[in-house]
């Protein structure tokens, strides 16, 4: 019978863990404070294993004692974690833990990636485009409007052109997924939804009669 102990389980690269195929980190092995192994905690390695994720807690300088990020009345653990892909991981320069204040029961957490960046580069938007992006406000009504609109030849026809369409794996593919997601949503919020007219103009805010602003 194989025990699995906790320093097993924090360096998650032990040989009766993973995977035969699994790609290991022999050179970055996981230090944590927390040597408590909970449901969350497998939950969370099980994800890592099956989709080639790295936790970069504990690994990198910044944070390489694995230090707790969440204090309670029972004590100290480690639940906010940063997770990398194993290709990513390389390129990640520094990863810290914050000191806890008491502004929160969690304390902050920073990761710095290497990139390479244009200074100079300028990034626009088209301000047309957001002048006429609209917003809408869920009804007492919506609940059975959605239910409606769901049941419109208009939309089911829309959804079954999403669910059969050939996505390309790459950029322009995943955009016009999205773009198509994106349509069906906003024409069943024209149907069930409350509409705003999206406008970049500030609203003037009304003074009464003691001059205070309203």
């Amino acid at each position: 019978m194989t025990v699995l102990t906790s320093s097993t389980i924090n360096n998650f690269d032990g040989s009766d863990l993973l995977p035969p195929d699994y790609a290991i980190d022999i050179e970055n092995k996981r230090i944590n404070q927390d040597k408590v192994l909970n449901t969350h905690g497998k939950n969370l390695l099980d994800l890592c294993l099956s989709s080639g994720l790295r936790i970069v807690n504990g690994r990198l300088l910044g944070d390489s004692l694995g230090y707790y990020t969440y204090m309670s009345k029972n004590g100290f653990s480690t639940v906010d974690y940063a997770l990398v892909s194993e290709s990513l991981l390389s390129s990640v320069q520094y990863f810290k833990t914050n000191d806890f204040t008491y502004l929160s029961d969690h304390a902050k957490i920073d990761l710095f990636l290497k990139c390479s960046i244009n200074e100079n580069t300028e990034f626009k938007l088209d301000n047309n485009k957001w002048k006429s992006i609209n917003t809408y406000k869920w009804t007492e009504q919506s609940k059975n409007l959605v239910i409606n609109a769901l049941s419109t030849d208009y939309i089911r026809e829309e959804i079954i052109s999403l669910e059969i369409l050939d996505i390309n794996k790459t950029q322009d593919g995943v955009d016009e997924a999205v773009e198509k997601l994106t349509d069906i949503l906003q024409n069943i919020s024209e149907m069930a939804c409350k509409k705003f007219f999206g406008s970049n103009k500030k609203r003037k805010r009304k003074k009464d009669n003691l001059g205070q602003i309203m």
